[in-house]
Protein backbone atom coordinates (compact mmCIF):
# COMPACT_ATOMS: atom_id res chain seq x y z
CA UNK A 1 0.00 0.00 0.00
CA UNK A 2 3.24 2.32 0.53
CA UNK A 3 3.96 1.84 -3.35
CA UNK A 4 7.14 0.05 -2.30
CA UNK A 5 7.17 -2.26 -5.25
CA UNK A 6 6.05 0.64 -7.66
CA UNK A 7 8.98 2.58 -6.63
CA UNK A 8 11.16 -0.14 -7.09
CA UNK A 9 10.22 -2.77 -9.89
CA UNK A 10 13.37 -4.59 -10.13
CA UNK A 11 13.39 -5.45 -6.52
CA UNK A 12 13.05 -9.10 -6.42
CA UNK A 13 11.17 -10.65 -3.44
CA UNK A 14 11.00 -14.18 -2.27
CA UNK A 15 7.67 -14.49 -0.14
CA UNK A 16 8.15 -17.66 2.11
CA UNK A 17 5.39 -20.64 2.54
CA UNK A 18 3.69 -20.17 -0.80
CA UNK A 19 2.41 -16.56 0.40
CA UNK A 20 0.35 -18.19 3.44
CA UNK A 21 -3.05 -16.72 3.24
CA UNK A 22 -2.00 -14.03 0.35
CA UNK A 23 -3.26 -15.83 -2.60
CA UNK A 24 -6.65 -16.38 -0.95
CA UNK A 25 -6.48 -13.14 0.22
CA UNK A 26 -4.96 -11.32 -2.52
CA UNK A 27 -8.72 -9.57 -4.14
CA UNK A 28 -9.53 -8.48 -0.84
CA UNK A 29 -6.02 -6.71 -0.16
CA UNK A 30 -6.51 -5.16 -3.59
CA UNK A 31 -10.04 -3.76 -2.54
CA UNK A 32 -8.79 -2.24 1.01
CA UNK A 33 -5.98 -0.98 -0.86
CA UNK A 34 -8.24 1.20 -3.13
CA UNK A 35 -10.15 1.63 -0.13
CA UNK A 36 -7.84 3.17 1.81
CA UNK A 37 -5.29 4.71 -0.55
CA UNK A 38 -5.07 8.05 -1.52
CA UNK A 39 -7.17 8.57 -4.89
CA UNK A 40 -4.06 10.19 -6.66
CA UNK A 41 -2.00 7.05 -5.89
CA UNK A 42 -4.44 4.52 -5.83
CA UNK A 43 -5.31 4.33 -10.02
CA UNK A 44 -1.84 3.65 -10.42
CA UNK A 45 -1.77 0.66 -8.21
CA UNK A 46 -2.82 -2.66 -8.02
CA UNK A 47 -2.34 -4.98 -5.41
CA UNK A 48 -3.04 -8.40 -7.50
CA UNK A 49 -0.71 -7.17 -10.28
CA UNK A 50 2.24 -6.42 -7.61
CA UNK A 51 1.76 -9.82 -5.75
CA UNK A 52 1.89 -11.48 -9.29
CA UNK A 53 5.70 -9.84 -9.68
CA UNK A 54 6.66 -11.31 -6.75
CA UNK A 55 8.23 -14.63 -6.56
CA UNK A 56 7.03 -17.44 -3.48
CA UNK A 57 8.93 -20.56 -2.33
CA UNK A 58 7.30 -23.65 -1.71
CA UNK A 59 9.12 -24.44 1.94
CA UNK A 60 6.33 -26.36 4.64
CA UNK A 61 3.42 -28.01 3.65
CA UNK A 62 2.75 -26.67 -0.09
CA UNK A 63 0.35 -29.29 -1.04
CA UNK A 64 -1.75 -30.83 -1.50
CA UNK A 65 -3.77 -27.09 -0.95
CA UNK A 66 -1.34 -24.19 -1.13
CA UNK A 67 0.19 -24.47 -4.31
CA UNK A 68 -2.85 -24.91 -6.10
CA UNK A 69 -4.28 -21.77 -4.38
CA UNK A 70 -1.02 -19.79 -5.36
CA UNK A 71 -1.11 -21.02 -8.96
CA UNK A 72 -4.72 -18.80 -8.87
CA UNK A 73 -2.61 -15.84 -8.19
CA UNK A 74 0.92 -16.70 -10.17
CA UNK A 75 2.24 -18.13 -13.46
CA UNK A 76 4.28 -21.38 -12.26
CA UNK A 77 7.72 -19.46 -12.99
CA UNK A 78 7.41 -17.30 -9.74
CA UNK A 79 7.23 -20.55 -8.02
CA UNK A 80 10.58 -21.44 -6.29
CA UNK A 81 11.59 -24.92 -4.12
CA UNK A 82 11.89 -23.55 -0.20
CA UNK A 83 12.73 -26.37 2.68
CA UNK A 84 12.71 -24.22 5.57
CA UNK A 85 16.21 -26.05 6.54
CA UNK A 86 16.68 -25.83 9.68
CA UNK A 87 13.56 -25.64 11.57
CA UNK A 88 11.84 -28.56 9.72
CA UNK A 89 13.22 -31.74 11.02
CA UNK A 90 14.25 -34.42 8.36
CA UNK A 91 11.47 -36.60 8.69
CA UNK A 92 9.03 -34.13 7.81
CA UNK A 93 11.56 -32.69 4.71
CA UNK A 94 11.38 -35.87 3.34
CA UNK A 95 7.55 -36.45 3.67
CA UNK A 96 7.28 -32.29 1.92
CA UNK A 97 9.72 -33.58 -0.73
CA UNK A 98 7.87 -36.69 -1.41
CA UNK A 99 4.36 -34.38 -1.54
CA UNK A 100 6.47 -32.39 -4.01
CA UNK A 101 7.34 -34.68 -6.27
CA UNK A 102 3.92 -36.75 -6.00
CA UNK A 103 2.12 -33.36 -7.21
CA UNK A 104 0.98 -33.17 -11.03
CA UNK A 105 3.90 -30.41 -12.66
CA UNK A 106 1.77 -27.13 -14.22
CA UNK A 107 3.97 -27.56 -16.94
CA UNK A 108 3.30 -30.17 -19.48
CA UNK A 109 7.07 -32.23 -19.82
CA UNK A 110 8.66 -30.56 -16.39
CA UNK A 111 8.36 -31.83 -12.64
CA UNK A 112 8.20 -29.46 -9.51
CA UNK A 113 12.07 -29.66 -9.20
CA UNK A 114 13.02 -29.00 -13.05
CA UNK A 115 10.70 -26.28 -13.00
CA UNK A 116 11.97 -24.75 -9.60
CA UNK A 117 15.33 -25.24 -10.80
CA UNK A 118 14.85 -23.48 -13.94
CA UNK A 119 13.13 -20.40 -12.35
CA UNK A 120 15.63 -20.33 -9.38
CA UNK A 121 18.45 -20.42 -11.99
CA UNK A 122 16.56 -17.54 -13.96
CA UNK A 123 16.39 -15.52 -10.65
CA UNK A 124 20.07 -15.49 -9.86
CA UNK A 125 22.11 -16.60 -13.22
CA UNK A 126 24.97 -15.58 -11.11
CA UNK A 127 24.92 -18.32 -8.60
Amino acid sequence: MAGVLTRHPNMRVIVPHCGGAIPVLADRINEFMKLFVPSEKASSLDAVQQLRALYYDMAGTAFPRQVPALLQLVDPDRVLFGSDYCWTPSPLADAHIAAIDAAEPPVEGATWRSLTTANAQRLFPEA
